[in-house]
């Protein structure tokens, strides 16, 4: 589970983000309870000051297997070789204000990782994020969105996703997405300070999707 500060002005209506909110396949659109309203844009390389900002803040990076800082150039690396080659399918949370209706502003970054064709599995990432908005309600709403494209769009078998072990709400948000608890991996990741710590791992198959467990698809 990995990464608001300096993001866009949110009285400000981007013209690429109104257009990719008016055509945003219904899968990839999600409300739930009449609460919030959010979807996924596909991220581009000009997300990159922002993305940089939210994966470097401590309480953010604190929630990552690698904590080490990145840079805008490193980023950009990154983009050219795991999203443009299709390894990462990575994703920007947009709000959709219901004032102005398509007008939206980006309140995290989700992605798909280690997309792994032959064996059809991937891991699910999501990103901690200082904005308010990027609450249990929205991240629960992003992951259920996650999983569509995993086992819709890109026909995976499984996926699966890390936890540190004290991070129990981070837990919680998988079980309730209807993950299950696969394995403990003891002393598993180096945290800042370096020290190790427990990592869990969660996983779902498409049969434990498609059957609603944990997510009230039955």
């Amino acid at each position: 589970m990995k990464q608001i500060a300096g993001g866009p002005n949110r009285g400000d209506i981007n013209a690429a983000a109104r257009r990719a909110a008016e055509n945003q396949d219904p899968k990839s659109f999600r409300e739930e309870r009449n609460e919030m309203k959010i979807y996924l844009r596909s991220v581009t390389l000009e997300d990159g000051p922002m993305i940089v900002r939210w994966r470097n803040d401590p309480g953010v990076s604190a929630h990552c297997l690698n904590q080490k800082p990145i840079t805008e150039a490193s980023n950009e690396r990154f983009f050219h070789e795991y999203v443009e080659t299709g390894k990462y399918q990575q994703y920007i949370v947009e709000r959709i204000d219901e004032d102005f209706g398509v007008a939206s502003y980006p309140i995290a970054t989700v992605y798909l990782k280690d997309i792994d064709r032959n064996n059809r599995r991937c891991e699910l990432c999501i990103f901690t994020s200082n904005d308010g908005e990027w609450n249990s309600a929205s991240q629960s709403i992003a992951v259920k969105m996650l999983l569509d494209k995993a086992f819709e769009e890109l026909g995976m078998h499984k996926v699966y996703s890390y936890a540190f072990y004290r991070y129990l709400n981070e837990a919680d948000l998988l079980k309730k997405a209807g993950f299950r608890t696969e394995a403990v991996l003891k002393e598993e990741a180096v945290t800042a300070e370096g020290a190790h710590e427990d990592i869990v791992r969660f996983a779902i198959t498409e049969d434990e999707w498609r059957h609603g467990a944990g997510t009230g698809r039955e």
